[in-house]
């Protein structure tokens, strides 16, 4: 069954994400290379889907609730991207060095992504697909799968 809204969309997207991420963690001490490939398809996925909110998302959003760019909800999570990113360059730094001794900057990846994930799948999401009409969300799913 085609999926049919943002929430059901996107709540699968990070259900994938976090799977990738955890084969990198196991596999971080097992297979570096495979752990580098792991990190690598994460990271790009993670950053596409940033952009998915940032270009497509929160903008149809922020047209519909009469929201001003960076205030309220969409603010608080392109900050929580901020911050999402600088920990993705950190592990990718080391993982480019063969390091994968990134625990700190996985901890904070982890802690960041675990409460956005929340915040956006149990208020933002569902608030996203409330204020747009079935043609706006089909054209928006639209143009992400693609």
């Amino acid at each position: 069954m085609a999926t049919t809204t943002i929430a059901e969309f996107m709540g699968q997207d990070h259900d994938r994400l976090d799977e990738i991420f955890a084969q990198f963690q196991t596999m971080k001490n097992q297979d570096v290379p495979k752990a580098r490939s792991l990190f690598q398809e994460f990271s790009t996925g993670l950053l596409r889907h940033i952009v998915w909110e940032e270009d497509f998302l929160f903008p149809a959003f922020e047209a519909e609730a009469e929201m001003v760019k960076d205030h309220g909800p969409t603010g608080v999570m392109r900050n929580e991207h901020r911050q999402i990113k600088t920990f993705l360059e950190q592990i990718q730094a080391k993982v480019a060095e063969d390091d994968l001794t990134n625990g700190d900057a996985e901890q904070g990846l982890l802690q960041v992504l675990t409460a956005h994930n929340v915040k956006e799948e149990k208020i933002l999401y569902p608030w996203i697909d409330n204020c747009l009409s079935d043609e706006e969300r089909a054209s928006l799913l639209t143009r992400m799968k693609h």
